[in-house]
């Protein structure tokens, strides 16, 4: 008696050897792909010959759940599969030797035609529902996604909200930004009718009602919808970070595992750029490796090189937080942080010593716009094609 007969004959799995309890799985398994590829052949013969009315029932799913004692999604699926395979009777085939499962046949059928049907039987034997996946967004690719970054926050107002409304909703999300008087647009014009207007404009019950209302404290965090598209290389390298985070953080969300990666992303590029380190050397200590060096007796020749010393690269990037210094003659402060470069106040080729109270952060602009000021613009235009530039990751101003 082999394990499948054992099996039949009422031998239950735990009497048989390791190997017949194998091998009779495996051909459990074989029978019931068998079986499947019969039933759907049978259901789509009864929905054909519509003999499920006569059961009192008046479509084939229904004569599933209520006939054949399916579970809703049960009956759903094989009546889905059996409409596929009557239309395309070499999914039979594919699956009574098991090289498609249900849930494949399932996800190709809305995509099959008659001329891509040997093809994408092809290429869909024995892949897994995750390869499907990709196999189907290859015959029906989506479209393109835009990146976006979106705070979420209430609904979109209607055409004409409430006043109040809609005050409140404006300020929350782009608080108004107080100006000097004499600063404020209002003010830049004569007024019409030969009044002054004042910071406190009155009501028709004579209160004074402020023209900008502070903006309403946010009290949670605020909170951003993001979207992309990615390619195989993403979703395989979130899947490996995933596995290895499986034993320190198991359940790591995608937005955990986000905000992991770019803080580690963030750190190593303001390693590179500012030397930030989680455990700098003391103030004192620092002096003593760059400051000391720099200071030299008078007459002693200045030391050459471009390169500003790690330990003034990392106090300038805290000192500036990490923000161009650069300031109109109105007192404000450039507002870039990217794009940043070293600036010396007083220029490096005019004998400008790298030391923390000469470098500044200046982005791009700014920092172009002070080169002009020191040496004039016609012979920074000549210069710029310069091969003696480097750029400021690798140290220089």
């Amino acid at each position: 008696m082999n394990a499948v007969e054992s099996v039949c004959s009422g031998l239950v799995p735990t009497e048989l050897s390791d190997g017949d309890l194998l091998a009779a799985t495996r051909r459990l398994v074989g029978r019931s792909n068998q079986l499947l590829a019969s039933l759907l052949a049978h259901l789509g013969e009864v929905e054909a010959r519509g003999i499920h009315r006569n059961r009192a029932c008046a479509s084939l799913y229904t004569y599933c759940i209520y006939e054949l004692r399916f579970s809703e999604d049960e009956a759903f699926r094989r009546v889905s599969a059996a409409r596929l395979v009557r239309r395309f009777p070499a999914l039979l085939d594919a699956v009574s030797a098991g090289e498609l499962h249900l849930t494949g046949l399932l996800m190709l059928g809305p995509h099959l035609t008659a001329e891509n049907l040997a093809e994408v039987l092809a290429r869909a034997k024995h892949r897994t529902k995750k390869e499907i996946v990709r196999l189907v967004r290859q015959l029906d690719p989506l479209p393109h996604v835009p990146p976006r970054i979106e705070p979420l926050g209430p609904e979109p107002p209607q055409l004409v909200p409430p006043s109040p409304c809609w005050e409140q909703f404006a300020s929350s999300l782009n608080p108004v930004r107080e100006l000097e008087p004499g600063e404020r647009p209002r003010d830049w014009a004569e007024p019409m009718d030969g009044t002054e207007q004042t910071e406190n404009a009155p009501a028709n019950d004579g209160t004074e009602v402020p023209l900008n209302p502070p903006a309403p404290a946010r009290v949670d965090p605020q909170r951003y919808r993001v979207q992309f598209e990615a390619g195989d290389e993403y979703v395989e390298l979130v899947e490996r970070a995933k596995a290895l985070l499986s034993h320190a953080a198991p359940g790591t969300s995608l937005v955990e595992l986000h905000l992991c990666a770019m803080r580690s992303l963030v750190a190593e590029l303001e390693r590179q750029k500012y030397a930030v380190t989680p455990r700098p050397r003391p103030a004192a200590a620092s002096k003593t490796a760059t400051e000391t060096k720099l200071e030299r007796a008078p007459g002693v020749p200045r030391q050459r090189g471009r390169h500003v010393p790690n330990a003034i690269r990392r106090a300038v990037f805290v000192r500036d937080a990490g923000r161009c210094t650069y300031r109109a003659e109105s007192g404000e402060r450039c507002r870039e942080t990217s794009r940043l470069e070293l600036h010396h106040t007083k220029a490096f080729a005019r004998g400008g010593e790298h030391r923390l109270e000469n470098v500044t952060l200046r982005c791009r602009a700014h920092n172009a716009l002070a080169a002009e000021e020191d040496f004039g613009r016609g012979f920074m235009a000549r210069a710029s094609d310069s091969s003696s530039h480097e750029p400021w990751a690798n140290g220089d101003s």
